[in-house]
C-alpha cells in the first residue's frame, strides 16, 4: 500500500519525500494562496466599512445628544427659576392663611358682641381682613 501512495504522490506532483518543486503544482498554490489572500482582503474592507458606519450612527446620534443640551439645559433653568420663587409665593400663601383666619375669627366674636355699634365694627374689621386677604394672594 505504501508504493502505491507514493505513486500517486508522485503522479500528482505530491510527494513529500523530494523537494522537488512541480510547476503545475507550485502555480495552483500560487492561485489558491492568491484567492485567499483576496477574499481575506475583501473581508476586512467590508469589516472595516461596517465599523465606520456604525461609528457613524453612534456619532450622529451623540451629535444629535449635544444638540439637545441647551434645550434641556432651559428647561432646567426655569424650573431653577420657579423654585426661586417659591419662597415668596410661600409666605405670601400663609400670610393670606393668617388672614382668612382672623376674618374668620373676627366673625365669631361678633356672634357673641351684645350692641350693634360693636358688631358693625368687627364687621369692619372683617371685611378689611378679607380684602387683605386679597390683596396678598395676588
Amino acid at each position: 500500500m505504501l508504493g502505491m501512495e507514493k505513486k500517486v504522490r508522485a503522479l500528482y506532483g505530491d510527494d513529500v519525500e523530494s523537494k522537488v518543486n512541480n510547476p503545475v503544482v507550485e502555480a495552483k498554490e500560487t492561485a489558491n494562496s492568491a484567492r485567499a489572500g483576496l477574499a481575506i482582503a475583501l473581508l476586512a474592507v467590508i469589516l472595516a466599512l461596517g465599523v465606520y458606519v456604525a461609528l457613524d450612527a453612534k456619532l450622529a446620534a451623540v451629535a444629535q445628544s449635544v444638540a439637545d443640551v441647551p434645550a434641556k439645559v432651559a428647561a432646567v433653568e426655569v424650573k431653577v427659576a420657579t423654585f426661586e420663587n417659591l419662597p415668596a409665593t410661600i409666605r405670601k400663601q400663609m400670610a393670606a392663611d393668617r388672614l382668612a383666619a382672623f376674618a374668620a375669627s373676627a366673625e365669631s366674636l361678633a356672634a357673641g358682641l351684645d350692641t350693634a355699634e360693636q358688631k358693625a365694627a368687627v364687621a369692619k374689621i372683617s371685611e378689611m381682613a378679607k380684602q387683605l386677604q386679597a390683596d396678598v394672594a395676588k
